[in-house]
């Protein structure tokens, strides 16, 4: 039992977190924050990739964009609805 426990708290360290904040330097990049302080605080993406609004069992999935980063050896992913940040997914 105790090895199941250690084993489940080893592997939610090391799983994709998601967030909706991000520490850059002395600033922070929340959710609700523009595109343009994306770009501002941090850079230009490495990669961005889009998806189309979806209708999917009555829900209305809006359009997005993913904007990859890449930062001190971790991947950050922002995802922006309307231009604005939805959601910070990072990943070691």
């Amino acid at each position: 039992m105790r090895s199941l426990l250690i084993g489940g708290l080893w592997l939610l360290a090391f799983s994709a977190g998601a967030s909706d904040t991000l520490r850059v330097g002395s600033r922070l990049l929340v959710s609700g924050d523009s595109a343009t302080q994306v770009r501002q605080l941090l850079g230009r993406p490495v990669r961005v990739s889009h998806r189309r609004g979806s209708h999917r069992r009555g829900v209305l999935e809006p359009a997005s964009e993913r904007w990859l980063y890449r930062l001190d050896g971790r991947e950050v992913t922002v995802v922006l609805v309307d231009g604005k940040v939805e959601e910070i997914v990072q990943r070691p």
